[in-house]
């Protein structure tokens, strides 16, 4: 039986991305330069892949393969803690969390798909 999207903590993610795009995807985009392709395995074993397109007009996310400049690799929940500024991409990597293939300046640039954190409250 074929993974759904929502059989994934990471479908949050992609729809925040695809937000992101939506309001700045043009910008983005110039900045960017390229594809990715996310490869996501979850708790229960199964794995999906989503494409994010930074390359062409205003950006898009899909639910699927597709070739991509760069490939990374990652559990579910760990690109859930990565994307929301929880867990560091560079430990992530070291610890073997994080597997990228393909274009690794891309990898460097993924940060400007991040959402903006909250500011902080200044207690």
């Amino acid at each position: 039986m074929a993974a759904k999207e929502s059989d994934f903590q990471s479908e949050g993610v992609f729809k925040e991305i695809q937000n992101v795009l939506n309001k700045d995807g043009a910008n983005i985009v110039k900045k960017i330069k390229g594809t990715y392709l996310f490869k996501v395995k979850n708790k229960a074993g199964q794995q999906a892949a989503w494409h994010v397109n930074v390359k062409d007009n205003e950006g898009s996310v899909t639910f699927g393969e597709k070739k991509a400049d760069c490939t990374i690799s990652m559990a579910d929940a760990d690109l859930v803690g990565m994307m929301s500024g929880k867990l560091n991409a560079q430990k992530a990597f070291m610890q073997g969390k994080l597997k990228i293939a393909g274009n690794m300046a891309l990898a460097m640039k993924l940060k400007e798909l991040q959402p903006p954190a909250p500011p902080k409250s200044k207690l």
